[in-house]
Protein backbone atom coordinates (compact mmCIF):
# COMPACT_ATOMS: atom_id res chain seq x y z
CA UNK A 1 0.00 0.00 0.00
CA UNK A 2 2.94 2.26 0.67
CA UNK A 3 4.09 1.95 -2.84
CA UNK A 4 0.78 2.73 -4.20
CA UNK A 5 0.68 5.60 -2.43
CA UNK A 6 4.16 6.97 -3.06
CA UNK A 7 3.67 6.43 -6.81
CA UNK A 8 0.26 8.94 -6.66
CA UNK A 9 2.40 11.35 -4.69
CA UNK A 10 5.20 11.55 -7.27
CA UNK A 11 2.50 11.58 -10.10
CA UNK A 12 1.25 15.12 -7.97
CA UNK A 13 4.33 16.26 -7.96
CA UNK A 14 5.05 15.78 -12.00
CA UNK A 15 1.89 17.64 -12.21
CA UNK A 16 3.34 20.51 -10.10
CA UNK A 17 6.41 20.42 -12.02
CA UNK A 18 4.55 20.74 -15.10
CA UNK A 19 2.89 23.53 -14.75
CA UNK A 20 6.13 25.35 -13.13
CA UNK A 21 7.75 24.30 -16.48
CA UNK A 22 4.54 26.10 -18.18
CA UNK A 23 4.74 29.23 -16.35
CA UNK A 24 8.48 29.50 -16.68
CA UNK A 25 8.17 28.90 -20.53
CA UNK A 26 5.30 31.48 -20.79
CA UNK A 27 7.68 34.09 -18.81
CA UNK A 28 10.14 33.63 -21.40
CA UNK A 29 7.83 33.71 -24.14
CA UNK A 30 6.47 37.21 -22.61
CA UNK A 31 9.99 38.27 -22.18
CA UNK A 32 10.88 37.85 -25.81
CA UNK A 33 7.69 39.30 -26.73
CA UNK A 34 8.46 42.60 -25.01
CA UNK A 35 11.99 43.04 -25.95
CA UNK A 36 10.60 44.63 -29.55
CA UNK A 37 11.68 44.18 -32.73
CA UNK A 38 14.36 47.14 -32.92
CA UNK A 39 15.83 45.67 -29.54
CA UNK A 40 16.64 42.58 -31.37
CA UNK A 41 18.37 43.76 -34.13
CA UNK A 42 20.27 46.31 -32.25
CA UNK A 43 21.48 43.62 -29.87
CA UNK A 44 22.70 40.28 -32.15
CA UNK A 45 23.16 38.37 -29.09
CA UNK A 46 19.75 38.14 -27.06
CA UNK A 47 20.75 36.08 -24.20
CA UNK A 48 18.44 35.43 -21.12
CA UNK A 49 18.58 32.14 -18.77
CA UNK A 50 17.39 29.21 -19.54
CA UNK A 51 18.93 28.34 -16.04
CA UNK A 52 15.19 27.55 -14.27
CA UNK A 53 13.53 25.96 -17.02
CA UNK A 54 16.44 23.43 -17.87
CA UNK A 55 16.21 22.47 -13.67
CA UNK A 56 12.50 22.10 -13.65
CA UNK A 57 13.03 19.48 -17.13
CA UNK A 58 15.58 17.18 -15.18
CA UNK A 59 13.48 16.25 -12.08
CA UNK A 60 10.48 15.99 -14.47
CA UNK A 61 12.54 13.75 -15.68
CA UNK A 62 14.11 12.14 -12.38
CA UNK A 63 10.19 11.54 -10.97
CA UNK A 64 9.50 9.59 -14.93
CA UNK A 65 12.29 6.96 -14.14
CA UNK A 66 11.04 6.77 -10.19
CA UNK A 67 7.15 6.20 -11.51
CA UNK A 68 8.44 4.08 -13.96
CA UNK A 69 10.43 1.57 -11.53
CA UNK A 70 7.02 2.04 -8.77
CA UNK A 71 4.83 0.92 -11.21
CA UNK A 72 6.67 -2.48 -12.08
CA UNK A 73 7.21 -3.34 -8.92
CA UNK A 74 3.37 -2.43 -7.92
CA UNK A 75 2.41 -4.69 -10.74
Amino acid sequence: MKKAERLQKLREKKSDLEHKLYEEQLRQHQRINNMGWGYGMRHAKLNFSTTKEDRLQSRIEKIDKQIAELSQEVK
